[in-house]
């Protein structure tokens, strides 16, 4: 399996590293010059950990959300590896927007609780997970919602994550997910993910299921860039099928959406 998961490489949707690296230091050189400028907002990852609990603020107040986890250590220097990060968006020397992704560690867990450990591994280091996105409240209504939001898929594109999630849990943030070319699944069914090898399944099929008690909650994804050996699936399957507690109707039921698999599905 590790020798599978070894042949994974970049297709052109996926930026090489070297290039990655480049654009990456051009994104900081450009954040040092132009903070200062008025009426050009600029976004990137912060550099220390002043500008850290800037944005972890930011999040907490803008958000209602129950935050299981500390503030990550701030990405100073990029080793081009998919870690937690915060990312701040700066205006006339000030933060009005910011976001909070993360490799799916928590989903990925689900694969090792099903047995299938070094898959763990593989969706922790390809899958990101949008945790959190925030604007302050008089500088709403301007796009730089959706403008963080593309910034976080590239920003995962470039740090080798072929896949992007997230859980809106408003309208809103429904309507940014859709707005940004992910695809929102419904409040009745699970978001189910699949390693496959050349279009075969290399893993059982795992779902994520989101409770309503709290409120509207849902899975939202997008394929970010193709792989070519291992890649990842996502479909969807009812509620119904997992409460059941079936797992041949749980399967049989499920609809596959998209892979990042090269020609599979892409929507």
């Amino acid at each position: 399996f590790k020798e599978r998961e070894n042949q994974m490489k970049s297709t052109p949707r996926t930026i090489s590293p070297g290039l990655a690296g480049g654009i990456k230091n051009l994104l900081r050189r450009a954040a040092r010059v132009h903070r200062v400028a008025p009426l050009e907002p600029v976004g990137g990852p912060v550099r220390d950990e002043a500008e850290a609990q800037e944005v972890w603020s930011l999040l907490a107040e803008e958000i209602e959300h129950r935050w299981n986890g500390s503030l990550p250590d701030p990405l100073v220097e990029d080793d081009g590896a998919l870690r937690p990060t915060l990312i701040g968006l700066w205006a006339e020397d000030r933060l009005i927007g910011g976001a909070f992704v993360r490799p799916a560690v928590e989903e990925a867990a689900f694969f090792g609780d099903s047995g299938w450990e070094d898959a763990t591994q593989v969706v922790r280091e390809r899958v990101c997970m949008t945790e959190a996105i925030a604007v302050r409240a008089d500088c709403r209504g301007k796009g730089l919602g959706l403008q963080i939001k593309r910034y976080c898929d590239a920003w995962a594109r470039e740090h080798h994550a072929p896949l992007m999630l997230s859980i809106p849990t408003n309208e809103g943030a429904r309507r940014l997910n859709e707005k940004a070319g992910h695809t929102v699944l419904g409040t009745d069914v699970c978001m189910v993910l699949q390693l496959t090898y050349d279009g075969k399944p290399l893993t059982v099929a795992v779902p994520f299921y989101r409770e309503q008690t709290e409120g509207y909650s849902a899975w939202a994804f997008k394929v970010l860039a193709e792989t070519h050996g291992v890649a990842l699936r996502v479909g969807q399957c009812p509620h119904s099928t997992i409460e059941h507690g079936n797992p041949t109707e749980s399967f049989n039921s499920i609809i596959w959406l998209d892979s990042t698999e090269p020609g599979m599905i892409h929507q």
